[in-house]
C-alpha cells in the first residue's frame, strides 16, 4: 500500500510541475506520515544521511573550477583548436561542435553547462554558415552527453559515493566510453552532414594548429593534473577538485577577465547549482530508503529472475528499464533511486561495478535528450530557436549511436576496466 501510494504521489507531483527533489521527498514522507509506523524524526535524518559524504564536496568544487576556466575565454580557445583539427573534415562545424564537447567535457563534466557554453557559440555560427538549425541543435545536444562521461564527471562521483567504488577508478572507466561516444557521433555526422548544409572549411596549417593548441592548453592540462594526481596517489578526488579550483582561479586571474565581484558571483552560482543537486540527492535518498524498507529491491530482483536467469538477458532488461526511466526522471535522481536496488543485482550476476556503473550512466544520459522531458535538448532548442518536436527524428538517430556504445560497454568489460586496472590496479 505504501509503495503504491508513493509511486502514485510521485507521478502526480511530477505532472503538476513540482521540483524533482521535493516530489521524491514528499511522495516518500506523506504515506509514512499517514501510516504512522515510522517516527517522523527518522525522515529528516534519512534525508541528510545521503548528503553526509565528504566526497560530495568535489561536486561543488568541480562545478566552480569549470566556471572559472570558462571566464578566461577557454570555450573560444577550445573551439578554435577543434576547428584547426577537424574543421576540414566532412561535416565541418558539426565535427568541430562534437570535438569541442569532448574537450570541454574534461573541464566541466556537466551536460547542461556544455550545451549552454558550446551551444550559445556554435549554433549561431553554424546557422550563419548555412547549416540546418535542427541539425545544429541536435548535434549540440547529443554531443553534450559526452561531458558527464569523461572525467571529472559529476555523475561518476555520485555513482561512486552510492556504491563505494573508487572515484578515481570511475573517472578512468569513463575515458574510453566517452571517446567512443564522440567517435560514433563524428562518424554519424560524416554520413549525415551533406544533406544539412555542410560547407567545406580550408585545412589549417601546422602553425595554426600549434598556436590554437597553445591557446587551448589550459583546458587540456587540467584533466591531466586531476587524473595524474589521483592515479599517482598525490591527492584524493576531493583534493583534486580543490586543486582544479586553484588552477581555474589562476587561469582566470592571468587572463585579466575576472575581478573579486565576479569571483564571488561565480562561487554563488556554483553553490546554487550544487544545492539544487543536493536537494535532489536528499529527496532521492529518502525515496530510495522507503523503497528499500518496503522490499522494492526484492520485488525487482524476483521480476528480473522470472524473465531470465541469463546474465546477458537480465542486463538488457535492466538497460531497457533505465532507458524508459530516463524519459521521465532526471538522471541524477534516477541514479540515486535505482542504484541501491539494481547495482547489487548486476554485481550478483558477475558484472563489475565500474562496468555496470558506466553502462548505467550512459543509458540514463540518453533520457536527457529524448522526449518527453529531454532537458538538454530543450535547452539546445531554446538557444537555436527551433521547435523541440521538429528535432525528434534526428535526436533518435544520434541516440541510437549512444545506445550502440552502451551495449558495447555492457558486454565488453575491457572498455571500462582496462584503464582502471592498468593504472590503479
Amino acid at each position: 500500500m505504501i509503495l503504491t501510494s508513493m509511486l502514485v504521489l510521485f507521478g502526480l507531483f511530477l505532472l503538476i510541475g513540482m521540483p524533482m527533489g521535493f516530489a521524491m521527498g514528499l511522495s516518500a514522507v506523506l504515506p509514512l506520515w499517514y501510516q504512522g509506523q515510522v517516527p517522523l524524526i527518522q525522515l529528516p535524518l534519512r534525508f541528510f544521511n545521503g548528503l553526509d559524504n565528504f566526497a560530495l564536496m568535489a561536486v561543488l568544487l568541480f562545478i566552480l573550477a569549470g566556471n572559472l576556466m570558462n571566464v578566461g575565454g577557454i570555450t573560444e580557445r577550445i573551439i578554435a583548436f577543434a576547428r584547426s583539427l577537424v574543421g576540414h573534415v566532412r561535416g565541418g562545424l558539426a565535427q568541430v561542435n562534437i570535438l569541442t564537447s569532448v574537450m570541454f567535457g574534461t573541464v566541466n563534466g556537466a551536460a547542461m553547462a556544455d550545451t549552454a557554453a558550446v551551444g550559445s557559440m556554435m549554433i549561431p555560427s553554424m546557422a550563419r554558415e548555412g547549416y540546418d538549425r535542427r541539425f545544429s541543435v541536435v548535434v549540440t545536444a547529443a554531443s553534450s552527453l559526452i561531458g558527464p562521461i569523461l572525467p571529472p564527471s559529476i555523475t561518476a562521483i555520485i555513482y561512486a559515493t552510492l556504491t563505494g567504488v573508487s572515484i578515481g577508478k570511475m573517472f578512468l572507466a569513463g575515458i574510453i566510453p566517452g571517446l567512443l561516444v564522440g567517435g560514433a557521433m563524428m562518424t554519424l555526422t560524416w554520413f549525415l552532414s551533406p544533406r544539412y548544409g555542410w560547407k567545406p572549411v580550408e585545412r589549417a596549417g601546422l602553425r595554426t594548429i600549434g598556436s590554437t593548441f597553445l591557446g587551448a592548453s589550459p583546458a587540456i592540462i587540467m584533466p591531466v593534473i586531476i587524473i595524474g594526481g589521483i592515479v599517482s596517489g598525490v591527492f584524493t578526488p576531493t583534493e583534486a577538485a580543490a586543486v582544479a579550483v586553484l588552477y581555474g582561479l589562476t587561469m582566470a586571474v592571468l587572463s585579466r577577465r575576472m575581478n573579486l565581484r565576479q569571483f564571488l558571483a561565480f562561487t554563488l552560482t556554483s553553490a546554487k547549482l550544487t544545492a539544487s543537486a543536493l536537494v535532489i540527492l536528499g529527496g532521492a535518498g529518502l525515496f530510495g530508503w522507503v523503497l528499500t524498507r518496503e522490499g522494492f529491491g526484492f520485488m525487482i530482483e524476483d521480476a528480473l529472475m522470472a524473465i531470465s536467469t541469463e546474465p546477458a538477458i537480465v542486463m538488457l532488461v535492466i538497460l531497457v528499464t533505465l532507458f524508459f526511466i530516463g524519459w521521465f526522471v532526471e538522471g541524477t535522481a534516477a541514479m540515486i533511486i535505482t542504484v541501491p536496488t539494481i547495482a547489487p543485482i548486476a554485481t550478483g550476476l558477475g558484472y563489475d561495478p565500474l562496468q555496470f556503473g558506466m553502462a548505467m550512466i550512459l543509458m540514463l544520459l540518453v533520457g536527457a535528450v529524448t522526449p518527453p522531458v529531454g532537458v538538454v535538448a530543450l535547452l539546445a532548442c531554446k538557444i537555436g530557436k527551433v521547435e523541440y518536436s521538429s528535432t525528434f527524428g534526428l535526436l533518435f538517430v544520434y541516440c541510437a549511436a549512444v545506445i550502440a556504445v552502451v551495449l558495447a560497454v555492457a558486454f565488453v568489460p575491457a572498455l571500462t576496466l582496462w584503464l582502471p586496472n592498468a593504472l590503479m590496479g
